[in-house]
């Protein structure tokens, strides 16, 4: 009996990359980048990686890239991202508006905005926070021909 098992695939279909980690280069973090900001797949460029809002397509249409790279919890970074991007998105511009009323800051007003804008700014960065975990792991553990490869044949012990 033969089945089709796709590289880099292990048991239950989860993915099983172990890549070596390498530093980045300035220019392919810059072409990684342009392709997260347009929401491609990190590695060729043309395959889209979101499916519906939120959701990542398994894989890449174009080169095969299975975009969960590690198994079912591998976007459990991304939300590491979203929060340290929310974050630093909420210092920023709390202390850029308490700098630019002060001495007669709206601290009523900035309390609001700041509740409102920790429950709004998360759920909109989201998906851009799956695409950039993707892309920061696809630079430190570049792609490997495996993970690309189309199905092969394997036969089931007897």
């Amino acid at each position: 009996m033969r089945s089709h098992v796709a590289l880099g695939e292990g048991f239950g279909g989860e993915g099983t990359t172990e890549t070596p980690l390498e530093m980045p280069t300035l220019k392919r973090a810059t072409l990684y980048a342009s392709r997260a900001l347009r929401f491609r797949c990190p590695n060729c460029g043309e395959g889209k990686v979101m499916g519906s809002w939120g959701s990542v397509r398994e894989r890449c249409s174009h080169c095969n890239l299975r975009f969960a790279r590690s198994g079912p919890e591998y976007f459990t970074g991304a939300m590491f991202c979203n929060f340290l991007i929310a974050e630093i998105l909420f210092a920023t511009s709390f202390a850029t508006a308490v700098l630019m009323t002060w001495p007669d800051v709206p601290w009523d007003a900035m309390t609001w905005i700041a509740v409102a804008g920790a429950v709004i700014v998360p759920i909109v960065l989201y998906p851009f926070s799956k695409i950039t975990w993707l892309t920061v792991d696809t630079l430190i553990r570049p792609v490997t021909p495996e993970e690309t490869a189309r199905e092969l044949p394997v036969t089931a012990a007897e």
